[in-house]
């Protein structure tokens, strides 16, 4: 076996390695956001107490998420003289973990609300949803140009694309939400704190759409 040869598979199984890493690191978030689509329809039931249960669950989340950031970078440290793309790697490691640490922030938010004799108008409070659950879309399609980007270039490309679309989309969603706050001249301080939450949403998705083009980068080099 060549050199060239041996050194080849073991980017390659570096490549598999830390795309699994990265890939649980998502699903996990995606758990999360599911925490937060259940807190904001406990606020609207006033289930104070379920918001904070669901924070919790936000919370455990991002720890074990920890321990896997924890492990992709002592291995990335091994591995990195054998990768072609060490930036672009790098790249989506930091994007992913931006991702778990706006979506905490959102959770943390979330549960202030609950904290406070807030009254959150039902408009307000279904578009953030329904950008929870575009969120949560967007991480599926991603995962699937994951499950592609190594072996079917042509596959990761389409979810590349509708990566694209969602993400499109979710610019539609926050202004929609950005509208309906302010609309809401009884809101008064509370507005800038959903304003807040609605941009990290929108800031999620501008830092997956941007994760995929780290990824197709990865996708490009492992077909060349």
């Amino acid at each position: 076996m060549s050199i060239e040869i041996a050194a080849g598979g073991a980017a390659a199984a570096a490549d598999e390695r830390l795309m699994s890493n990265l890939r649980s690191e998502l699903l996990l978030a995606k758990e999360m956001l599911k925490s937060i689509a259940n807190a904001l329809a406990a606020l609207g039931s006033r289930d104070y107490p379920a918001v904070r249960k669901f924070v919790e669950e936000v919370a455990g989340a991002k720890r074990r998420i920890e321990m896997m950031q924890r492990d992709f970078l002592t291995y990335f440290s091994k591995v990195a003289p054998s990768l072609y793309n060490r930036e672009e790697w790098v790249g989506m490691f930091s994007k992913v973990s931006g991702i778990v640490d706006k979506i905490s922030g959102i959770a943390y938010r979330t549960e202030y609300l609950s904290l406070k004799p807030y009254e959150i108008p039902e408009g307000v409070r279904a578009v953030l949803s329904d950008m929870v659950s575009l969120l949560a879309s967007m991480i599926d399609e991603y995962a699937t140009m994951m499950n592609h980007a190594l072996t079917n270039p042509s596959r990761a490309l389409e979810s590349r694309s509708r990566v694209a679309s969602l993400e499109a989309e979710m610019d539609s969603k926050f202004r929609a939400a950005t509208f309906a706050i302010l609309e809401n001249p009884s809101l008064g301080q509370l507005a800038l704190l959903l304003l807040a939450v609605a941009e990290m949403l929108e800031d999620v998705a501008d830092l997956l759409n941007a994760a995929a083009d780290d990824l197709y980068l990865i996708t490009l080099s492992a077909s060349g």
